[in-house]
């Protein structure tokens, strides 16, 4: 049996054989470290930290800017509601009765009535593409105004330092140079910044064509209107993915009919106005909800169903190879199958992003990601322009 003397003296010894044993593992993990992780030029670690704070600011501002696009759709509708009573007492009127008589042997009449009357009190399909259209644009160019600041600010904060030197990064002298540098790391951090994001970075992404880049998200967002008011393609321009969307008059059709007007006035209880108006009020919520996140799951609930293209519809719009040309009655068909197609198409690709991606389809969401790939670029980009001289 060991003595309290001996207990202490093996105690003794086991505190020191774990101390030395912790030094090793520790000296080990520095050594490991020095030689697997970068170890920086003490001139570019000084400047990446002088720069990093104006990242953090442009993309503070950043965010504000998607908040304030969101902003400016939200009180588009706030100030279109009160004109739904207007709207609900025009349809209640002599010449709104007198126009629901009329479409019984003149078809058309009612429904002219009520669009002209929507356009009237609410808004025209114009007034909605332009702010759709200038909460976009002006985010976008927004964000492409903080980026080229920051880049002349960065070019001051380094341009007079040790930075500049011909062995490190001359080209702050020159501003287009910079910005050349700037853009050929822009490319070569695409696909990482890609796996980063979860979602894929385009090239239109990386060359920034503000108008562009818009012209696409307003597209998005009006396909996401014609698909959830059922009307796809309908409220398109034929200048869609050129950037010249247009919302036509459809788009007021679609509307209405998403009301159910007609069963309002024929049903109507002691207030008809004040429930035509409450009608017109949920839609106006439907559709600033489309716009800002797209359609809902709910909005398909015949999801997940087979994808449109069946063999059928295949062999239709794509003729075995060696086939006679077709007749004119074989191309009208084709046409209009195609048409068909398309538009189920479309349902069907957002009826999946609906119920797999909530949210993607909006402005708000498109814009997100807009910033959030532009952060993480602009940051990937500077970081090897700065730290790693520009290398692969």
């Amino acid at each position: 049996m060991l003595t309290a003397t001996e207990v202490r003296q093996a105690m003794g010894r086991r505190r020191t054989a774990l101390l030395t044993l912790g030094i090793l593992t520790g000296l080990a993990l520095a050594a490991a470290g020095y030689y697997c992780y970068p170890r920086y030029d003490p001139v570019r670690l000084a400047a990446w930290e002088k720069v990093t704070p104006r990242l953090a600011e442009v993309e503070e501002a950043s965010k504000a800017d998607v908040d304030e696009s969101v902003a400016q759709i939200r009180a588009f509708f706030a100030e279109r509601h009160p004109g739904a009573r207007d709207f609900a007492s025009d349809v209640l009127s002599l010449g709104g009765k007198w126009a629901y008589v009329k479409d019984y042997y003149e078809p058309g009449s009612h429904n002219r009535f009520l669009e002209e009357s929507f356009v009237r009190h609410i808004f025209s399909p114009e007034e909605l593409r332009t702010i759709v259209d200038s909460a976009v644009s002006g985010c976008v160019s927004k964000l492409q105004g903080r980026e080229n600041q920051l880049l002349v600010d960065i070019r001051a904060d380094l341009a007079d330092g040790e930075m500049a030197a011909a062995d490190r990064l001359p080209a702050l002298h020159d501003e287009a140079a910079f910005r050349q540098q700037y853009e050929a790391m822009l490319e070569q951090v695409m696909p990482i910044v890609s796996r980063e994001v979860g979602f894929s970075v385009t090239r239109e992404v990386v060359s920034f064509v503000g108008s562009e880049i818009a012209a696409q998200v307003v597209a998005q967002i009006a396909q996401a209107l014609a698909v959830r008011l059922g009307i796809s393609g309908g409220i398109l321009g034929t200048g869609a993915y050129s950037g010249t969307v247009t919302f036509g008059i459809g788009l007021v059709v679609g509307i209405l009919v998403d009301m159910a007007l007609d069963w309002a006035i024929r049903e109507a209880g002691y207030d008809p106005e004040g429930e035509i108006a409450a009608k017109v009020d949920e839609t106006l919520d439907r559709l600033e909800s489309t716009i800002l996140d797209g359609p809902s799951a709910a909005d398909f609930p015949d999801y997940p169903s087979p994808h449109p293209l069946t063999p059928e519809i295949a062999r239709i719009l794509i003729p075995p190879r060696g086939s006679p040309p077709p007749s004119a009655e074989e191309e009208q068909r084709r046409h209009a199958v195609a048409e068909e197609y398309f538009a189920a198409k479309d349902r069907w690709f957002m009826a999946k992003a609906a119920h797999e991606d909530p949210g993607s389809l909006g402005m708000r969401n498109q814009l997100s990601r807009l910033h959030e790939a532009r952060a993480r670029l602009r940051q990937a980009a500077l970081r090897r322009l700065i730290l790693e001289g520009g290398t692969p």
